[in-house]
């Protein structure tokens, strides 16, 4: 990673999200203190990994209530891990158990939290009825962060982050994206063909992210704000009423106006040779590059170090999916960026890391997550092997980090393509057979779907 402590970015980055050096825990020696996360002494980083996962047990397995009765089901202490090799005795959380509170009344929500949460949320003050509201009010009283899953299947994942969770996250998450231009300026624009105005997790979080740039230069499709009613209609396409419906059209227009918007900015910043960090799910960009091959514009952003980021999922419309290298020389002709300045990342809310693929499309994570690939029975397999991603999560401080996912991975010792180190996930990451399909990018996608299908079948596709 280039030196980039001098750049304006990188100073607002530590005023926002930064912590002093005497309030380190043992992660926080891994977040603050490695100069870069994907080139690093390994062994080194093996043991701050252990030290860190040892005392998150311990503060779990001593502070919540619910994480210490499940340790005793298990019987298992923070004792009984002496080494990584101990790690598969540690108690997780299937990702679903954050949808599993008793109804959507707020109070049941926060008693439900209450019980969950690692920290002490506080007395229950909310005066109001709507759980939109509750999230606002618990994101306040939290100083941390509230986002929600778009409800797909009937039921949310909440996920609340306290202050210090909150805080090393978003450093994290900005250092490990400002670490990919090749040389990176002061001011850069930031660009997000979504909403930040909303609790559902991508938008949120790169709503939030973007606070690190400079206002005027923060770039959105829309700032319509999508509730939790709309994401969750968006999500289901189930529109029960007249007024629901009109939603639906409304944000269809939205943004398909707002393409057209984000295709202007994006001439206008080549024109000016002006660096711009965009981040997008794949369909969403794979939209607007349809537009720009079908009107012949070419792009060369490439020249002025700008990257793209793309991540939520790879399913472009219906069943169809387009190769990770097809989309990257997609990239490359239509915007000018060259593969290595094209980033696919895969997180998920749950996880207070990122993994970044390299030009071979390997997934690299972050170096404080410990992963993990499970068979049928929950037991660890050997590499190269498919199973279920599962992983443990150190940085999370109000709930406990240990999760298993829907998500069907292949880990990897060390990664064929490139020379950095630590295990790699395989590219071609899926949803288990019979797990929930993820929403955060999929409800987005439902509302282009049917335009996509126009433009292919005017290619002949």
């Amino acid at each position: 990673m280039e030196n980039i402590e001098n750049v304006a970015i990188w100073k607002r980055t530590n005023q926002l999200f930064g912590l002093p050096r005497e309030q380190w825990r043992a992660v926080d020696h891994i977040i603050y203190g490695t100069q870069d996360y994907f080139y690093y002494d390994l062994d080194k980083i093996k043991e701050m990994r252990f030290n860190a996962i040892k005392e998150s047990l311990n503060h779990h397995y001593n502070n919540s209530r619910f994480y210490n009765h499940l340790c005793k089901e298990y019987n298992f202490t923070p004792d009984s891990v002496s080494s990584e090799e101990d790690f598969d005795k540690i108690p997780m959380l299937p990702d679903t158990f954050f949808k599993e509170y008793p109804s959507e009344n707020p109070k049941a929500v926060f008693d439900w939290l209450t019980k969950i949460s690692t920290i002490q949320i506080g007395q229950y003050d909310y005066q109001g009825n709507d759980l939109q509201g509750f999230l606002r009010w618990a994101e306040k009283r939290l100083e941390g962060l509230v986002n929600h899953s778009s409800g797909t299947t009937g039921h949310y994942s909440f996920m609340f982050r306290d202050k210090l969770t909150f805080q090393r996250f978003y450093y994290a998450a900005v250092k490990t994206l400002l670490g990919v231009p090749e040389v990176l300026e002061d001011e850069p624009h930031y660009v997000y063909p979504g909403s930040p105005n909303t609790f559902l997790t991508i938008g949120k979080w790169l709503g939030e992210a973007g606070k690190v740039f400079d206002p005027a230069k923060r770039h959105f499709l829309t700032d319509r704000e999508i509730s939790m009613t709309i994401a969750r209609l968006m999500s289901t396409g189930q529109a029960k009423s007249l007024k629901e419906k009109l939603y639906l059209r409304a944000l269809g227009k939205a943004m398909k106006k707002g393409e057209e918007k984000m295709l202007d900015l994006l001439q206008d910043l080549d024109k000016k040779g002006e660096q711009s960090i965009i981040i997008s799910p794949p369909f969403q960009l794979y939209s607007i590059m349809l537009k720009m091959k079908d009107r012949g514009i070419h792009l060369n952003l490439g020249k002025s170090n700008s990257v793209v980021y793309t991540g939520g999922g790879w399913k472009i419309f219906e069943n169809r999916k387009v190769p990770l290298s097809e989309f990257a020389d997609m990239v490359n002709e239509t915007l000018g960026i060259p593969n290595k300045s094209y980033v696919d990342v895969y997180g998920m809310s749950e996880m207070n890391g990122l993994a970044l693929s390299c030009e071979g499309g390997y997934k690299h994570l972050s170096p404080w997550i410990y992963p993990m690939v499970l068979d049928d029975n929950q037991g660890i397999v050997e590499y190269n092997t498919w199973g279920r991603f599962a992983f443990l999560d150190p940085v999370a401080f109000s709930y406990p980090g240990y999760i298993i996912t829907g998500d069907r991975v292949r880990l990897l010792e060390k990664c064929p393509e490139c020379g950095k180190p630590g295990p790699v996930l395989d590219a071609d990451i899926t949803r288990m057979q019979g797990a929930e399909g993820k929403g955060c990018a999929n409800l987005m996608r439902g509302l282009l779907a049917k335009e996509f299908s126009k433009v292919e079948k005017q290619k002949g596709g």
